[in-house]
């Protein structure tokens, strides 16, 4: 396995939660509460925050889940539906130049089923669904070893 450190944050419509992990272990984690009637930039400011709380110099990259749609290739959060104020949002540009690092970012349901695929109960599996179940209700779909995500990545996105 390749000594690699990463950031995982986890976006809710109320909370952030941010975690530093090496070699499969949790280093270090931090919560957040937020609040959804904030401005964009306000929400902003706290994820860059709580992304430095578990920063190190040792970081290679950081994975974002977000609870809306989402443009994975250009990282672009377009509907965060229990963030009013998150439309539009460029998420990846912004926390590049912030850290200096390789930022991810998907929906916060394709982050999970993803998860329990190359780490958790569904190792092995090729077809799954994980359900999320927060603020709001998301799927994440894999058929045939492929992550299904259909249009802005709102296949699994109930709401």
């Amino acid at each position: 396995m390749l000594d690699k450190t990463v950031i995982g944050i986890d976006l809710g419509g109320t909370k952030i939660q941010a975690g530093r992990i090496r070699q499969n272990e949790i280093e270090q984690e931090y919560y957040q509460p937020i609040s959804a009637g904030k401005a964009k930039e306000s929400v902003l400011n706290e994820v860059i925050e709580a992304i430095e709380k578990v920063f190190s110099k040792t970081v290679n990259s950081i994975g974002i889940g977000v609870p809306g749609l989402v443009d994975v290739e250009r990282g672009i959060v377009y509907d965060v539906t229990n963030i009013p104020s998150w439309d539009e949002v460029f998420l990846k540009d912004r926390l590049e130049s912030h850290f200096d690092c390789p930022v991810y970012i998907n929906n916060d349901a394709n982050c999970f089923a993803l998860g329990e695929k190359y780490f958790g109960k569904a190792r092995g599996y090729s077809n799954i669904v994980g359900v999320t179940l927060g603020t709001g209700v998301g799927a994440g779909i894999i058929i045939h070893d492929h992550l299904y995500t259909g249009k802005s990545c709102g296949a699994g996105e109930f709401g």
